[in-house]
């Protein structure tokens, strides 16, 4: 059995890190978003081991369940220079 999740459903948990997070890398509020997107990825593929596609991310409901609950702990300082550079600079943020 699978569970699915969408990146919008995770990145709207996380919408008022968006601002903070656009002031501490100096790029746009859509570009931030963008960065949010791509750390809920990385953070499923490598932590969790999950099935990403372009919109959503899928695997066992334990740890769909589990990557929920660390995206909505995080906070504006979950992610410093170096997180920004290696995810964003990768993807052309």
């Amino acid at each position: 059995m699978t569970e699915k999740v969408t990146y919008s459903e995770l990145v709207e948990k996380k919408r008022d890190m968006i601002p903070g997070l656009a002031k501490k890398f100096l790029i746009t509020e859509e570009q931030a978003e963008k960065f949010l997107k791509y750390a809920i990825e990385d953070c499923a593929k490598s932590k969790y081991r999950l099935n990403t596609t372009e919109n959503a991310i899928t695997g066992p409901p334990e740890k769909i369940e589990e990557l929920r609950k660390e995206v909505e702990e995080w906070t504006d300082d979950e992610f410093d220079q170096e997180d920004f550079e290696i995810i964003g600079y990768c993807k052309n943020i």
